[in-house]
């Protein structure tokens, strides 16, 4: 991933944000106020990818920042915070520009996603597609899938993802995969 992102490429302002935590004193407070760097996931593309936040254990720790000092996950990996966090989650938010398409992939994730502006097509790999709208939302439940946006405006998604167990089909885990062509 690289971080030379244009802002002339997406039209959405680059999304804040606001992490709390707490004081020694047991107060709420605020301990990052930011608009995160965008990045991109492969070599020209114009898909920006602004990561949020990113736990590494399910359940987390909500007060880390009183006992061991808390960790950006994604400053500390700037362009490389993982698809996934193994027993953790990650949020983040997409933007696809127009005539853009993921390649397939799966993961062992829970993922939930919002259409939070544009139009994208979700396709999966039996030729099914689902054409999402703005306030629209899925739930990937680790299919194989690709993302797809056909229009000619751009389209921002926000992703929440969770680690899951591998999908089993009988005696067979499913697989893993990234990059096997989407269907044309």
């Amino acid at each position: 991933m690289s971080s030379g992102y244009d802002t002339v490429d997406s039209p959405f302002p680059v999304p804040r944000r606001v992490i709390t935590g707490h004081t020694p004193a047991g107060e709420a407070t605020v301990i990052l106020d930011e608009a995160p760097t965008p990045h991109f996931w492969a070599p020209g593309s114009r898909n920006a990818v602004h990561g949020f936040y990113q736990s590494t254990e399910t359940p987390t720790l909500n007060d880390s920042e009183l006992t061991s000092g808390w960790i950006d996950v994604i400053a500390e990996n700037p362009g490389v915070a993982g698809l996934i966090s193994r027993n953790g989650s990650t949020f983040r938010s997409i933007d696809y520009a127009p005539g853009s398409v993921s390649p397939f992939h799966r993961t062992h994730s829970l993922d939930y996603a919002i259409v939070v502006k544009g139009t994208i097509v979700l396709e999966l790999d039996n030729d099914k597609r689902v054409t999402l709208h703005e306030g629209d939302t899925v739930v990937q439940r680790g299919t194989i899938h690709a993302w797809r946006n056909e229009s000619d405006e751009w389209a921002r998604v926000y992703f929440v993802v969770l680690d899951a167990r591998p999908v089993s089909i009988g005696d067979r885990s499913l697989p893993e995969e990234w990059g096997k062509p989407s269907i044309d």
